[in-house]
């Protein structure tokens, strides 16, 4: 089937938007830390080593964003026309490394609902494997979704298990109850669960459709469960939400 490039259009820009917001938002804080109305007075920049490290994280934060826009820019390439990805170079990555650069992205945000997100470096060393690179927004889609969905003052835990030739990562959050039959919708586009539609958070149903298209595409295995709930917020049954990969290595 040929790809509905309106579709691809709308969503591509909706994806952009929200990085072009949250790239906004990095800019504005970087600009109140460095005191930018202050540029042409020959005023010195003075940061103490708290204020410097906030600095770096920000500066860091707006970087990652831009890679993204280039990511996604690729995305969409693929969208339109699938035989491109023989086009694009295929690289080693440390999936790793690529969690911890999403999860201090995403800093902020959990921040600002007071989410932990509790992040343990293996104790075994972790081999690259072969990838696109696309693979660069994987598990900056899952954190996002996990931290969005996640109730204040929760937690997110991101674990890592090496096995012979293979690494699983399992990303665990609280969120909205998903009923069984619901489990293998929430990768078609724009399917959002029963409870993530009662909350009032805002979603277009793309994250893990895009989740999906990515492991897919690098053979990696994908898991998606939600236990029985055991609580409730804001009147929606809540359990622990959980996305499995498991990633071939070289």
């Amino acid at each position: 089937m040929m790809p509905n490039h309106d579709e691809i259009v709308s969503d591509a820009m909706h994806e952009l938007r929200y990085f072009n917001q949250r790239l906004k938002n990095l800019s504005e804080q970087l600009s109140k830390e460095i005191k930018v109305d202050e540029i042409g007075n020959g005023t010195p920049l003075n940061a103490n080593a708290t204020h410097a490290d906030q600095i770096r994280t920000i500066s860091e934060g707006i970087l990652s964003l831009s890679q993204l826009f280039t990511t996604r820019l690729h995305f969409i390439d693929i969208e339109l026309n699938p035989e491109v990805i023989q086009d694009l170079p295929v690289v080693p990555v440390n999936i790793f490394g690529k969690f911890d650069k999403a999860r201090r992205m995403l800093n902020s945000q959990a921040k600002g609902k007071k989410v932990k997100v509790k992040f343990a470096k293996p104790e075994c060393i972790v081999n690259d494997f072969e990838a696109y690179p696309i693979i660069d927004i994987l598990p900056y889609l899952i954190l996002d979704n996990a931290i969005k969905y996640s109730p204040d003052k929760n937690e997110v835990s991101i674990e890592f298990d090496v096995y012979k030739g293979l690494l699983e990562v399992n990303i665990e959050s609280i969120g909205p109850y998903v009923e069984p039959e619901e489990i293998e919708n929430l990768t078609k586009k724009r399917y959002r669960g029963k409870g993530a539609e009662s909350l009032s958070v805002t979603g277009s149903g793309l994250g893990l459709h895009f989740v999906k298209y990515i492991c897919n595409l690098h053979n990696i295995d994908l898991t998606i469960s939600s236990k029985n709930p055991f609580c409730e917020y804001h009147g929606v049954p809540h359990s622990v939400f959980s996305v499995k990969l498991k990633i071939p290595l070289t």
